[in-house]
C-alpha cells in the first residue's frame, strides 16, 4: 500500500509541475533592471527572471536569471541616450534573442519599464508586441512609472508616446506615476519618494506572482490560470493594491488606498481578490463582504476569490488585481498628445 500510494504522489506532482503557470519577468532599461535585481532572490523557482538593456555597465551590475544586452552592434552597448527610438531599434535589432531567453511557452510575461527614457520607453512596446504576435496564448502585463514634471517636457513626451504603445501592446498595464508618489510622500526626498514607487512594483508582481505558484503554500481557494486569462486578455488598463491590517477589512481598504494612478474600478471588467494570513484571521463573513463589495458597490462582474492560510505574516494581506479600470489621471496625460 505504501508503494502504491508513492507512486500516485509521484504522479499528481508531475502533473502539479506541468500544469503551473510559466511566468517570466522582464525588466528593460535603468528601472527595469533595479526592480529585478532587488527581487531576484525572492521569487519562487517557477518565476524566471530577464534583464534587458542598451548599457552594458549597468546590465552587468544587474541580478537576474539571464541578461541581454541589446544594440549591440548598432549602439555598442553605451546606452540610449534618453532617446526612445535608439530603445526601440534596439529591441527590434535583437529581438529575437530576448524572444529565445523567454521559457518555452510561457504563459505570463510581466514587463517592467520607466517610461520617458530610452531603453525601456523603446524597448516595452516592441517586446509586447512581438510575444503578442507570436504567442496569443501568453498573458502580457506591464508594469510602468511615469516621470515627475520637473523631469522635463522631453522625457513626459516621451512617456506619453510610450505609455500609448504599450497600453496597445499589453493586456493589462499598471500605471504608477512619481507625482503622485510625491503627493503620498509629502516629502522633498526623491530618493525616498523613488523608493516608494519601486516598493510599489515590487508588492505588485510579487502578488501577481503568489496568484500563481504553487510554491508559496496551498491555498483553501486557489486562482486558476484560466480566471486569471479571462479578466486580463486585451483588458487596457490595470491596478494592483496590496493592503495589510489586523483584520480583513482593515487590509482590504489598505490594498484600494495602494494606488499611484488615481484609479476608478467601477464597472471595470474582473478582479482577483486574494487573502492570506493565520486561518483565525481569515474570517469568511469578512471575505464575502469585501467580495460583495467589488460586486455590488463597484459593479464588476467578474471576481475571483482565493485564500491562502499561512503563518508567513503577523496581520492579514489582502492582494487585489481589477482589470479593465479607469483612470482620469492617465486620460490626461495622453491626452496631451491630441491623437
Amino acid at each position: 500500500m505504501a508503494v502504491r500510494r508513492r507512486t500516485v504522489d509521484r504522479g499528481l506532482e508531475s502533473v502539479e509541475k506541468a500544469t503551473e503557470a510559466k511566468i517570466n519577468i522582464v525588466g528593460i532599461g535603468g528601472c527595469g533592471n533595479n526592480i529585478i535585481s532587488a527581487f531576484y532572490k525572492k521569487f519562487p523557482k517557477n518565476v524566471k527572471t530577464i534583464a534587458v538593456n542598451t548599457d552594458s555597465a549597468v546590465l552587468k551590475k544587474t541580478d537576474a536569471d539571464e541578461k541581454v544586452l541589446i544594440g549591440r552592434y548598432t549602439h555598442k552597448g553605451r546606452g540610449a541616450q534618453g532617446v526612445p527610438d535608439i530603445g526601440r531599434e534596439a529591441m527590434e535589432e535583437d529581438i529575437e534573442t530576448v524572444l529565445r531567453a523567454l521559457d518555452e511557452n510561457v504563459d505570463i510575461v510581466i514587463g517592467i519599464a520607466g517610461m520617458g527614457g530610452g531603453t525601456g520607453s523603446g524597448g516595452l512596446p516592441v517586446l509586447m508586441r512581438e510575444i503578442g504576435l507570436r504567442n496569443k496564448e501568453t498573458i502580457k502585463i506591464s508594469v510602468v512609472t511615469l516621470p515627475m514634471r520637473e523631469e522635463g517636457e522631453e522625457r513626459k513626451r516621451n512617456a506619453q508616446f510610450s505609455l500609448k504603445e504599450t497600453l496597445e501592446t499589453s493586456d493589462v498595464t499598471v500605471v504608477n506615476a512619481n507625482d503622485l508618489a510625491m503627493e503620498k510622500a509629502k516629502s522633498v526626498d526623491l530618493n525616498y519618494a523613488f523608493s516608494m514607487v519601486n516598493r510599489k512594483i515590487e508588492r505588485s508582481i510579487y502578488a501577481l506572482v503568489k496568484m500563481q505558484s504553487s510554491e508559496t503554500g496551498p491555498g483553501y481557494v486557489n486562482v486558476d490560470l484560466s480566471n486569471f486569462a479571462r479578466i486580463s486578455y486585451q483588458s487596457g488598463l490595470g491596478f494592483i493594491g496590496v493592503g495589510r491590517g489586523r483584520y480583513i477589512f482593515e487590509a482590504f481598504d489598505d490594498a484600494l488606498q495602494d494606488d499611484y494612478a488615481k484609479s476608478d474600478l467601477t464597472e471595470a471588467k474582473g478582479a482577483i481578490i486574494y487573502f492570506e494570513g493565520k486561518s483565525v484571521d481569515l474570517r469568511v463573513d469578512q471575505m464575502r463582504e469585501a467580495t460583495d463589495i467589488l460586486s455590488r458597490r463597484y459593479r464588476i462582474p467578474t471576481v475571483f476569490m482565493g485564500v491562502r492560510p499561512t503563518f508567513e505574516y503577523p496581520d492579514v494581506r489582502v492582494n487585489l488585481l481589477v482589470t479593465q479600470v479607469r483612470s482620469h489621471y492617465v486620460d490626461d496625460f495622453l491626452a496631451e498628445l491630441g491623437l
